[in-house]
Parts: structure tokens; C-alpha cells; sequence
């Protein structure tokens, strides 16, 4: 029996093969974490034009996951693509022990707009392609591999 983590990934429209090569990544990193008996599921929502609609999906899946990713090229986006509440509530979950999230991650790809969240008061992680953004990724699952193995042990100890 496995022991999943959620790992919700967001991204801009047009960084739609970074949004595939997300879940390369997860497949090929449960290799490493499947003998620790851990599972990362991955989650995203399709390319689709006009993401309002499917908000309360989306904040109801939020509530469940241990991680979130967004990956960014320029901007939060459109109102009908707009990732900023998605963030900020992440944010909210991950520092409220009422909610599964353990970690969030903003992954910008345009530099200039890595310097205006980073005034803003985010810590975006920039990213140049997908292979750079890949690596990124597969790092923070070995991160959170680390942690959820530490997690594991400790409460075997108890």
C-alpha cells in the first residue's frame, strides 16, 4: 500500500509542454519513491481557454494535495487563465497544519517578470526550457522524497 502525495502543477497556456513534461517527471521519479512505499500523483488542469469555470474544481483539489507547482512565462495571466488566487490559496493552505500542502513552488520563465514578483515579495524560481524546468522539478521531488521518508521514520519511531 502506498502512501500518496498530491502534486498539483499550473501553468501558464503557452508552457503547455512544460505542463507534460511535468508528468514525465512524476512517472519517472515514482520509480525512486515507490520502494519507500510513497506515490506522487500528479494533477493538473488541460489547456483549456477559460479556467472559471472549473475554479471550484480547482481550489477543491488544491485542498487536497501535499504540493504546488505553477510555472509562469510572463504574468499570473488573463482573467480567464489568471493563476494568482490559486497561488495566494496554496500559500494559505501550506501554512495552515489543517491542510495536507507541505510545500509550494513558483517557477517563472521570463526574467523580467521574475523581478517584479520578486519585488512583489514571491521567490520565483526561474527556469530557461523545458529540459532546465524538468530538472527543477525532478529536484523537488527528490527534496520532498527526503522529507516524506524523514516524515515516515519518525512516525515509525512514535
Amino acid at each position: 500500500m502506498y502512501r500518496m502525495r498530491r502534486v498539483f502543477c499550473a501553468t501558464s497556456w503557452e508552457l503547455e509542454g512544460e505542463r507534460r513534461a511535468f508528468y514525465d517527471v512524476v512517472g519517472q521519479f515514482n520509480e525512486t519513491a515507490m520502494p519507500d512505499g510513497l506515490l506522487y500523483v500528479p494533477l493538473s488542469l488541460t489547456n483549456i481557454r477559460d479556467k472559471r469555470p472549473y475554479q471550484f474544481t480547482v481550489e477543491e483539489n488544491l485542498a487536497d494535495c501535499s504540493y504546488y507547482i505553477l510555472a509562469l512565462s510572463d504574468g499570473w495571466g488573463p482573467a480567464e487563465r489568471n493563476f494568482q488566487r490559486d497561488f495566494r490559496l496554496a500559500l494559505d493552505q501550506a501554512s495552515d497544519p489543517a491542510y495536507p500542502m507541505r510545500d509550494v513552488i513558483l517557477l517563472v520563465r521570463e526574467a523580467s517578470w521574475r523581478a517584479e514578483l520578486c519585488a512583489g515579495g514571491y521567490a520565483p524560481i526561474g527556469f530557461g526550457d523545458i529540459q532546465e524546468f524538468q530538472q527543477i522539478v525532478r529536484a523537488r521531488l527528490a527534496d520532498w522524497l527526503a522529507s516524506d521518508r524523514l516524515e515516515s521514520s519518525t512516525a515509525s519511531l512514535a
